[in-house]
């Protein structure tokens, strides 16, 4: 019982959690493997948002990656698009973490 309530806080966001669109769309030059790691990485980052940053990586079926924190409440889908790497970014509107994971995710274009 206790295996499966740790589980719930790291499953991929769902389709429908994807339905309203996303907050901010960004475009790179660089390989989506390399964009996605970096979110990763930044979205860590304990002095910017604190202690309960679990940050995880899945693989997209459709090709990329998904970039999600615990309980999906922000997360990015980054994925080939051309010759470039399109980065949709979801989290809700009017929080001050949007803002902060949004200005993370530009560092990493």
């Amino acid at each position: 019982m206790i295996a499966a309530t740790v589980l719930v806080g790291c499953v991929a966001p769902s389709n429908s959690a994807r339905a309203a669109g996303p907050f901010k769309v960004l475009s790179s030059a660089k390989q989506d493997s390399a964009v996605a790691q970096c979110i990763q990485v930044t979205w860590q980052n304990e002095a910017m948002f604190g202690t309960s940053s679990d940050v995880f990586l899945h693989d997209l079926s459709g090709g990329g990656f998904t970039v999600f924190t615990t309980e999906s409440r922000y997360f990015a889908d980054v994925h080939a698009k051309g010759p470039a790497t399109a980065v949709e970014f979801y989290a809700p509107q009017g929080d001050t973490q949007s803002a902060l994971r949004s200005a993370a995710i530009a560092t990493c274009l």
